[in-house]
């Protein structure tokens, strides 16, 4: 063996403490935990590599959390969603977060992320219907339609919008 070959050794707590989190985070949010995977050891920048994915689809959404990241290292958060027949990430929208805090550091705090998430994702299915305005006037949905979704989710959807600063007269 030359000078060169060094043992390497994953970092079974921190592993762990991923998969956790995954875990915690799919729970929370009411779904199954999707595929998680770890990297083979072929370099020092796949090694102990994590990769985690929660799908959360409803209501013609599909949605994605994808979580990256070396044990001890900052975690890597990617939300993709799409909406409609286009189920291309073209015709989605998608963020990318980088917490520095470390997976281990965030799981005592697993829950608050969580609503985070769901905060993330409310605001991507709002804007993934931009660029979609002929698809949307196109649609007929009668009233009946809506007041039974609307019924079935828990009250109104949609609220009139009043601008900051302008006073109720």
């Amino acid at each position: 063996m030359s000078g060169n070959e060094h043992g390497k050794t994953i970092d079974l707590a921190g592993v762990a403490a991923f998969a956790s989190l995954v875990e915690l985070l799919a729970q929370e949010l009411g779904v199954p935990a999707g595929r998680m995977q770890g990297q083979l050891p072929n370099g020092p920048e796949t090694f102990n590599q994590l990769h985690g994915e929660i799908d959360l689809n409803s209501q013609g959404f599909e949605r994605k959390l994808t979580l990256i990241c070396k044990p001890g290292a900052p975690l890597n958060m990617r939300f993709a969603t799409t909406w409609g027949a286009d189920r291309s990430l073209a015709g989605g929208v998608t963020a990318d977060f980088y917490l520095t805090a470390s997976v281990e550091q965030i799981i005592p705090q697993g829950r608050a992320l969580a609503r985070y998430v769901e905060d993330i994702f409310s605001v991507q299915d709002r804007m993934v219907t931009l660029g979609h305005g002929a698809k949307l006037a196109a649609m007929n949905v009668s009233t009946s339609q809506i007041e039974a979704f609307e019924r079935e989710q828990g009250g109104q959807l949609v609220s009139s919008h009043q601008p900051k600063g302008q006073d109720n007269v």
